[in-house]
């Protein structure tokens, strides 16, 4: 039940499209028809070309039979192309203002007389005729020839072809209000028409600018290749003589109804899929075996005249009896692939809107004769259905876009998060391997300074010659070492300012027991963030190597510390007033200088000392700005 409920559903385009432009075709074939009462009775015979045109003769009165209109041609006479017809009615001055006739339908050539006198004359009568089909047309009767009682409207009509033509019933009364009915057949027969070969037309330049630009798609190409043919049906409608020669005129009629079936077939197959290539060769031997009738039938120099028209007409009709069922079922196919489409929908409906046309043509043609024929304007149905197609494959290739635009936005999404997660570990991995390296410096810190500082002090007091006061000193010395390891650890950001602050809160005191006034040069508005705790306590060892120096062997009564930037460095400097000493002699490496260039060089930095006798000594370093500095 959902099922059929979900079919329905997805024809109901092809529904109302069909009501809709069936309703406007019923609206318009009323509005034909005036509010008047049509004339159906008329007399008829067969008819020879007279020689005069401008006079009608009647030279065989007896011959007249009454016929009840519509009525085809071939009922009067089948074997040559004149027939004549009559209508004989009564007027009084005063009854109409401005008299005319409307004959909504001609399929042919007349020379319309008024009481014996030529008063219309459309086409060539005389062979070969010209062909005017589908003329609806409104003529004055000129008050002048018109009688008091009987008056008599004869016309000559001249066929094309044997077995071909008709004539409608048609409508006597003032001139006025037969102009409505007259513009609503020329929508009928005429705009509709244009309409729809302006709007073929334009489809068709487009599809071929696509193929020029280098589409190659089938629905593409099936349709630059069934477009022509409805073009030309609906130009042989427009202009029935454009074409001059009645035979190839006739011949491709036939040529393009054959060449619509083929390739409006592929045109709807290729909107599923490329048409199979047995389909496609069929198609195509189709055509070409109708093209050689159609010709055939045409120029066979001893072929019949109504063969000529017959053999390619049933060929079309019943081929196309045939092929229609397999149409609408390709048509189905693709519904039901595309059923959730509206697009889809719409393109189904168009494209079934050519079958509609020929139904209604044939229904209507096996009732009687037509005033009128849907097949040219049907082709309008293929075109809207290409547009449609169009327009969905661009809609589906957009959602596809989407659809392809969000699956690649989660999955960078998704690679995102597992970068981030997998940065993440390695953040911790990193910040593991920097703490066991942390260890492992402060390991070997400890090692080479407070540990062998220790053991040092066990050597010293295990010496019966080292005095109380060394002992203490080394005890002092190490303690000293193992603060500067605290301070280096314990600064978070790596602030050096506020380890110097520490550092300073423990010399001061001892340089004032010593006698010795420190002036502190480190400004507190100095930004020394951004060094790792190795570089700190690498700092914080050569600045305690230099003022333990100048305590011990410079006899200063002043020492300076000082702190500055200079471009893209730090400069350190510890400044005493003491003795001083010559730095290229052995007293450099006494005074340790040898030990605070080979820290300064494991930390990247440089170590310069001036100093000269009785002038003090100034050690200085320079060290880069942290990359957060930089």
């Amino acid at each position: 039940m959902a099922e059929t409920v979900s079919l329905l559903r997805a024809l109901l385009p092809t529904f109302l499209l069909a009501s809709v432009f069936l309703s406007v075709v019923t609206w318009l074939e009323r509005g034909t028809r005036p509010n008047l009462p049509a004339i159906t009775r008329i007399e008829a015979r067969p008819a020879e070309l007279p020689a005069d045109l401008g006079q009608w003769h009647d030279e065989e009165p007896l011959a007249w039979k009454p016929f009840e209109l519509p009525l085809k041609v071939c009922r009067i006479r089948c074997t040559t192309p004149y027939t004549a017809w009559r209508y004989r009615f009564q007027y009084q001055h005063g009854d109409l203002a401005d008299p005319a006739l409307y004959f909504p339908f001609i399929d042919a050539n007349i020379a319309l007389y008024l009481n014996g006198s030529l008063i219309e004359m459309k086409g060539r009568v005389a062979d070969p005729p010209s062909v005017y089909r589908y003329d609806g047309r409104l003529i004055r009767l000129p008050v002048e020839l018109l009688r008091q009682g009987d008056n008599e409207v004869a016309w000559l009509l001249t066929i094309e072809r044997r077995g071909t033509g008709s004539v409608m019933s048609f409508y006597l009364g003032n001139y006025a209000e037969l102009e409505a009915p007259l513009r609503n057949m020329s929508w009928l027969t005429d705009d509709l028409v244009q309409g729809s070969f302006w709007l073929q037309l334009a489809a068709l330049l487009f599809a071929l600018v696509m193929i020029l630009r280098g589409s190659r798609e089938r629905v593409l190409l099936w349709f630059a290749a069934v477009s022509p043919f409805w073009l030309t049906i609906a130009l042989w409608h427009l202009v029935p003589d454009w074409i001059v020669s009645t035979a190839l005129r006739f011949a491709a009629l036939y040529v393009s109804l054959f060449g619509i079936i083929t390739f409006s077939l592929l045109f709807v197959v290729s909107i599923l899929e490329s048409p199979p290539r047995w389909l496609t060769r069929s198609a195509i031997t189709y055509f070409v075996l109708g093209t050689l009738l159609s010709l055939g039938a045409s120029f066979w120099p001893d072929l019949d005249g109504y063969w000529r028209i017959a053999l390619p007409h049933y060929a079309v009709k019943w081929s196309a009896m045939l092929i229609l069922p397999y149409v609408v079922f390709r048509l189905y196919g693709y519904l039901d692939r595309q059923r959730d489409s509206l697009m889809a929908q719409w393109t189904l409906a168009a494209a079934l809107l050519p079958a509609i046309c020929g139904v209604h043509d044939a229904v209507r043609g096996t009732l009687g004769p037509m005033a009128f024929a849907l097949y040219p304007i049907s082709g309008i149905g293929i075109s809207i259905a290409f547009c449609l197609e169009l327009g969905r494959r661009v809609l589906a290739n957009q959602a596809r876009m989407a659809r392809y635009s969000e699956e690649l936005a989660a999955t960078v999404q998704a690679r995102e998060e597992e970068l981030a997660e997998n940065y993440a570990k390695l953040k911790v991995a990193d910040r593991e391997h920097a703490l066991a390296l942390e260890r492992q410096r402060i390991m070997q810190d400890m090692h080479d300074g407070v540990a062998g500082q220790l053991t040092a002090l066990v050597y010293l007091a295990n010496d019966a010659n080292v005095g109380r006061t060394q002992i203490i000193e080394a005890v002092r010395a190490g303690l000293v070492d193992m603060r500067l390891v605290l301070d280096s650890l314990s600064q978070q950001g790596g602030d050096l300012a506020v380890a110097l602050g520490a550092f300073r809160g423990r010399i001061e005191p001892l340089l004032r027991a010593n006698g010795i006034q420190l002036i502190w040069g480190v400004d507190r508005h100095l930004d020394l963030q951004g060094f790792s705790p190795e570089v700190m306590l690498g700092v914080l060892r050569i600045l305690q190597e230099a003022l333990s120096n100048a305590v011990k062997h410079a006899n200063a009564r002043c020492i300076e510390l000082h702190a500055v930037r200079s471009d893209d460095r730090f400069v350190f400097s510890v400044v005493d007033n003491g003795q001083g000493f010559v730095p290229s002699n052995g007293a450099a490496n006494h005074y340790g200088v040898s030990g605070m260039t080979a820290r300064a060089h494991k930390l990247g930095a440089n170590l310069s000392v001036e100093s000269a006798i009785g002038s003090g000594t100034r050690v200085q370093l320079e060290i880069a700005l942290p990359p957060g500095l930089a």
